[in-house]
């Protein structure tokens, strides 16, 4: 091989550790061989598919460098907003980017967006003035890439990792492990591991519960009790949720895999009672490696006579929920073409058009009890992106009208809309002739890091109650992960009694 075509690979490697180097969180200088080399190796192998592709050595280590800085750029934003690097999961988002930009693009900032811009520019320049080598170095480019590959994946494998994506960048450096993510989460083991975890659900096995009420579960999207952050808060916003809790079966702070975003990790526990921990590297993004039948409550619930419903006023192929929810027990899964006409608040469907349809399916009524599992969609960020008018924040808080609390102003205008759906389905409940469970639940904490930054609190917990229109209310704190609280739903369905799930009638005992 040429003189030339190692000084592409040395100036590859060498200047990619830039960039690697200003990714958050940082990186150590001093890492194990194992990190250094699965970088200089990732490095050439993506060096030489581009020079395999094009046959232009300056262009495929300028092209090399510019992909490791765009990974890395993205990252930062990423870490910025949601405290987390890039992992690879996220590659299989970038379709999502064109197809909904709103949830993406603006936690990029002007200045990275010019930044990117001006990098593609400069790639694409240097493509057209440099003309390609002749004769073309296609088959030795073709055995550095098979060589390079091959031994970045055995390498991967070696790293010592702990899945805690900020961890390992602070122990070996962004690029190693986002390529080590990549190469061991790709592998068939990783399905397989899925599949094996979710054999073990406390949900694989059981039949008909002793009691059959309708159960509902709702999770709301990025709620949680923010009194705890700040006094400052109004504590009307939670007027209907502290009721809720006060006559709850049990209720408490919730411990989720996610923060700020990431919403599937959090529902993915809670509907299959598997803690994010043993999914392996399918915990970043779970559906994404459902390809086969799941154990979940749904398909529990199902097993036990139940129909099973989900309802999400979004788009269904968002996560990859339309192939996944049926492969994990779910009957039927109502999306966004369903509330066409429904009330939006912002850019979202609102939390009350899906307490409207969700008393509207109860009071349609089957023969069969129904599991009811709605994810609200109003309180989605960008938060930045929403309008606040002059004096609203007096509504929510006291910090006032500075633009800094701009975002918590918003945030909490649609936790006093959770609340009133809150209020809204206990009223009506109250008067339901018919057994019903509910359980309510945040997905996340909201991806406000400034403002938590400012108030020098940062939360992780969510919050959670389960309330029922039958039996006593003990109202018990327990705090909870999220994987066991499907549990604690069927624990409130109540002791084991006669139940016709033909009908999915049981008789009603205490009314509140």
């Amino acid at each position: 091989m040429s003189g030339t075509l190692w000084l592409m690979f040395a100036i590859a490697v060498g200047a990619s550790f830039a960039p690697d180097r200003l990714a958050a969180p940082r990186g150590p200088v001093r890492r194990v061989a194992s990190a250094w080399a699965l970088h200089a190796l990732a490095v050439i192998c993506v060096a030489s598919l581009f020079l395999l592709v094009t046959a232009r050595p300056a262009f495929s280590a300028c092209g090399t460098i510019a992909l490791v800085a765009l990974v890395a750029l993205v990252s930062n934003a990423k870490y910025e907003s949601l405290r987390e690097p890039f992992v690879f999961t996220d590659l299989s988002l970038f379709s999502q980017l064109f197809s909904h930009p709103r949830l993406y693009l603006p936690f990029l900032s002007t200045a990275k967006v010019v930044a990117i811009g001006i990098g593609v520019l400069a790639v694409a320049g240097g493509y057209l003035a440099e003309p390609p080598l002749t004769p073309r170095p296609g088959l030795a480019a073709l055995l550095i890439t098979i060589a390079t590959f091959l031994a970045s994946c055995a390498l991967a494998r070696r790293l010592p990792l702990t899945l805690a994506p900020s961890a390992d960048v602070e122990h070996h450096g962004f690029f190693a492990v986002f390529v080590a993510y990549l190469l061991n989460g790709l592998r068939p083991a990783t399905f397989d591991a899925l599949q094996n975890a979710g054999a073990t659900s406390p949900f694989a096995t059981g039949g008909i519960p002793g009691q059959c009420p309708d159960v509902i579960v709702i999770q709301s999207e990025s709620f949680f009790d923010a009194r705890c952050i700040s006094s400052a808060i109004d504590s009307a916003l939670f007027t209907h949720f502290d009721c809720a809790c006060n006559e709850s079966v049990q209720h408490g702070a919730l411990s989720v895999p996610a923060w700020g975003a990431n919403t599937m990790r959090t529902e993915f526990s809670l509907l299959t009672g598997l803690a994010s921990q043993r999914l392996g590297y399918a915990r970043f993004y779970p559906y994404a490696f459902v390809r086969r039948a799941c154990a979940s409550i749904a398909s529990w619930f199902r097993r036990s006579g139940y129909e099973t419903l989900a309802i999400h006023p979004y788009y269904a192929d968002f996560f990859g929920r339309e192939r996944a929810l049926p492969l994990m027990g779910f009957d039927k899964f109502l999306d966004v073409r369903y509330f066409a006409d429904a009330l939006r608040a912002g850019p979202y469907v609102s939390d009350a058009a899906v307490a409207d349809v969700i008393i509207s399916i109860l009071d349609a009524g089957t023969a069969k009890p129904q599991f009811i599992f709605a994810m609200t969609m109003e309180n989605h960020g960008p938060l930045h992106l929403e309008r606040v008018e002059a004096g609203e924040a007096a509504n929510y808080h006291s910090f006032g009208d500075d633009p800094a609390w701009r975002d918590l102003t918003a945030y909490l205008r649609h936790v006093a809309n959770a609340d009133a759906m809150i209020g809204r389905l206990l009223a009506y409940l109250r008067t339901r002739r018919r057994d019903t469970v509910l359980c309510f639940y945040g997905d996340h904490v909201p991806a406000l890091p400034h403002i938590f930054d400012r108030l020098g609190k940062v939360p992780s917990q969510s919050n959670y109650f389960i309330w029922r229109n039958f039996g006593d209310h003990s109202a018990a704190k327990q705090d909870l992960p999220v994987e066991n609280l499907g549990a604690a739903v069927l624990q409130a369905m109540g002791p084991a009694k006669a139940c016709d799930v033909s009908t999915g009638m049981s008789e009603r005992t205490e009314k509140i």
